[in-house]
């Protein structure tokens, strides 16, 4: 039977509504289980790879490992088995798309949102390699995205266990082959390290919108994979701070050694990356983040006099690499850049993708084939994040000359100044030079506090505010919101084992009347913490 025609039949207790995804290894539909009375999503095998005996294994397995992660960013199975001699995996039914249909309808991610998204990947592959697995096919078509940006790694029907090497005896090699980390196309043993070479790429492709080595054939894909250095990421898209690129490099290191050592590690990385302009902006102040060779070419600017290269001498394609000093506040505040509206706490990866139908990726089908690759990388449109196109150090070199001359208009703006200054000293106006130094004075102790600006957002409120139901003396919820007491003090437990009360972070809490895991982003609000999320949940937290 076609798939167009399981569309409205039953294939044993379930009822086929809806096709939502199709791919070399089977569809998945949403459909209804009679016996439960639930909807899910029916993932079923072809009849064509259903005969070779290594794809039944393989598609066993998934159901297998998968039912035993319990982890919140890895769909739950809820059944499998066999109906007429087809194979079949019940999944939880997750309304959202897929991150490629979202790169292909926003363009490029603003870095803050990709970090987010990376991070609960992470999440889930850590969860599945300490129980001896690799999924070997992570991509964007297999991360689902639902409100609030929370993310669930699906696809595990090619996961092979860390000691069995029977379903590589084919010598196929399984997975997307712009995701595929170099040892892959090797007779070397499958491990980790693949999935975090993997989860590079797609941070890579969401930050720029286009994979590391694009390929129009799978020959030149596999030649850029095992011999070509990736570009740096921030001469890729100029929306993309230079700290970045010292975490593309490590996480693409040919040798599987020098990659990151767990995908946590990555993702420690990338938030780290997000505040390094801030940091480079403070005179003197290391760079968190970063290799020797990136250390050596980092541009900073320590005032608006002088532009020094440390280390080295500037080159056409460190100009315009990223935001250097500007950008980013005090704190690593999430990225906006100019003409949108900054990410709040309610909102800290975005707005919700969307909660329609899914992708046709959605709830990965398998590999699509080892055809050719398209001519180039996807065009992306720019997106809603009002990023610049896409730049190369190509373009750079003729930035370099108005750089130059702007540098030098402020020299002599200074000068004059100065100047000026000093004339006014020498004509007896001391009066005039008292208030110089006081306005300098004011602009000092301006600044200054906004690096402390997390200290002083610590809520000292001893009360509930007004507005607030309280659950006890040290947590409640917004009057109106619809959500419970228990779900309240597990968001409080939450944001309390993540660091101290009064910053701003996101953290995940279960809902024990739902028992789904949901999203919250907590921030300092008239002097407590306020954490949104979930289906409009507003925790206070005193």
């Amino acid at each position: 039977m076609t798939a167009q025609n399981r569309v409205g039949t039953t294939f044993g207790p379930y009822r086929l509504d809806e096709l939502i995804g199709r791919g070399g290894m089977g569809e998945v539909y949403r459909a209804y289980d009679t016996t439960k009375d639930r909807f899910v999503a029916l993932k079923i095998l072809s009849q064509g790879p259903a005969a070779d005996v290594t794809y039944q294994e393989r598609f066993r397995r998934e159901s297998q490992v998968v039912a035993r992660l319990g982890e919140p960013h890895i769909i739950p199975i809820h059944d499998w088995g066999e109906v007429d001699g087809v194979l079949y995996l019940d999944m939880r039914l997750v309304e959202g798309k897929d991150l490629r249909a979202v790169l292909k309808e926003d363009g490029a991610l603003s870095p803050e949102r990709a970090v987010g998204i990376i991070e609960q990947v992470a999440a889930a592959l850590d969860a599945a390699h300490r129980d001896g697995l690799v999924h070997r096919d992570v991509k964007p078509e297999n991360i689902l995205l639902s409100d609030n940006d929370f993310a669930h790694l699906v696809d595990f029907g090619i996961a092979q266990a860390g000691d069995d090497t029977r379903l590589t005896q084919a010598g196929t090699a399984i997975g997307s082959l712009a995701y595929m980390a170099p040892e892959m196309f090797e007779n070397t043993p499958i491990t980790p390290a693949c999935d975090i070479y993997a989860l590079t790429c797609v941070l890579f492709e969401s930050l720029t919108g286009q994979v590391p080595h694009p390929a129009s054939t799978v020959s030149s894909a596999i030649k850029a994979a095992l011999f070509d250095v990736p570009p740096r990421v921030s001469t890729v898209h100029a929306g993309v701070p230079a700290s970045f690129d010292a975490v593309i490099e490590k996480g693409l290191a040919a040798d599987p050694a020098q990659r990151y050592g767990t995908c946590r590690e990555l993702a420690q990385a990338c938030r780290t990356a997000l505040t390094e302009p801030a940091a480079a902006a403070a005179p003197g102040a290391p760079p968190t983040i970063g290799s020797e060779q990136y250390e050596q070419t980092q541009i900073r600017v320590t005032g608006p006099s002088v532009v020094n290269p440390v280390g080295g001498q500037m080159t056409p394609g460190q100009v315009g690499s990223g935001p250097v000093g500007v950008g980013y506040p005090p704190g690593g505040a999430p990225f906006a850049p100019q003409g949108t509206t900054p990410y709040g706490p309610s909102q800290q990866y975005g707005p919700p993708v969307g909660t329609g139908p899914y992708g046709a990726g959605g709830y990965g089908t398998g590999p699509q084939g080892m055809g050719p690759f398209g001519a180039g990388p996807v065009p992306y449109p720019t997106g809603p994040q009002g990023f610049p196109p896409n730049n190369t150090g190509r373009n750079n070199k003729s930035a370099l000359v108005p750089i130059v001359g702007i540098i030098a208009v402020v020299l002599v703006v200074v000068l004059g100044v100065v100047a000026y200054l000093l004339l006014a000293k020498d004509s007896g106006d001391k009066g005039s030079g008292r208030q110089a130094q006081q306005s300098t004075a004011v602009v000092t102790t301006t600044v200054t506090p906004t690096q402390d600006t997390p200290a002083q957002t610590t809520p000292t409120v001893s009360s509930p505010p007004a507005g607030s139901d309280p659950c006890d003396n040290s947590v409640g919820i917004e009057v109106g919101s619809p959500t419970s007491c228990a779900f309240a003090a597990n968001v409080r437990s939450a944001y309390l084992a993540a660091g101290p009360k009064g910053e701003a972070r996101t953290v995940t809490a279960t809902s024990p009347v739902t028992g789904d895991t949901y999203r919250m982003s907590c921030g300092p609000e008239l002097g407590i913490v306020v954490c949104r999320g979930g289906n409009n949940a507003v925790v206070h937290i005193y």
